[in-house]
């Protein structure tokens, strides 16, 4: 089922709440003089579990419906999954550092993408497809290209930078087509 343009506005706000765990580790990696792989793993773990809060967050508060809902709370629970294991690998290093960032985007990537491939609402899907696919070249950098540590954290940081500012948008966006709807039911 699609979300009703009257919900844009709530969507629009998700999504920029969205952006501020993203936003925060973009600033926190990019100010870092150290980008060694705990460096890495503990802004991960702390974007991680601020972003499962968001996520849980918009799965009580915007009015998904269906599968959708599920596949959001899906991925608030593989991520809180994924910061619970980097905590835990805080000293594993690279390797750590490299399987928790690539599976956890592999996983959370997947499910965006399918959840913006099953929304009707088009302007909406839009924007799911987009950060899932910038999460899913996230994976396959993370997994595949050999990297250091400073590469690695670089990587991911540039990663966050990226969807942060575009979750702003696109909930500017959505926020603003919410508006223009409204007004042009109101006249």
């Amino acid at each position: 089922m699609a979300i009703a343009d009257s919900s844009l506005s709530r969507v629009g706000n998700a999504l920029i709440l969205r952006s501020i765990p993203a936003l925060v580790a973009a600033v926190v990696i990019t100010f870092s003089r150290n980008h060694a792989a705990v460096v890495g793993l503990t802004v991960f773990v702390g974007f991680a579990f601020l972003l499962a809060s968001t996520l849980i967050f918009t799965v009580m508060s915007v009015p998904l419906e269906g599968l959708n809902r599920t596949l959001v709370g899906i991925q608030a629970i593989a991520t809180v999954v994924a910061a619970a294991i980097a905590s835990a690998t805080l000293t594993g290093g690279l390797p750590a550092l490299l399987l928790v960032l690539s599976i956890w985007a592999g996983i959370t990537a997947a499910l965006e993408l399918y959840a913006g491939y099953r929304e009707s609402n088009r302007t909406v899907a839009k924007e799911w497809l987009t950060i899932g696919g910038f999460t899913a070249i996230l994976a396959i950098i993370e997994a595949v290209v050999p990297m250091n540590d400073v590469y690695a954290v670089g990587i991911f940081g540039a990663y966050v930078a990226i969807v942060g500012v575009y979750q702003v948008i696109a909930g500017i966006s959505l926020r603003s087509d919410a508006q223009s709807t409204t007004r042009k039911v109101s006249s």
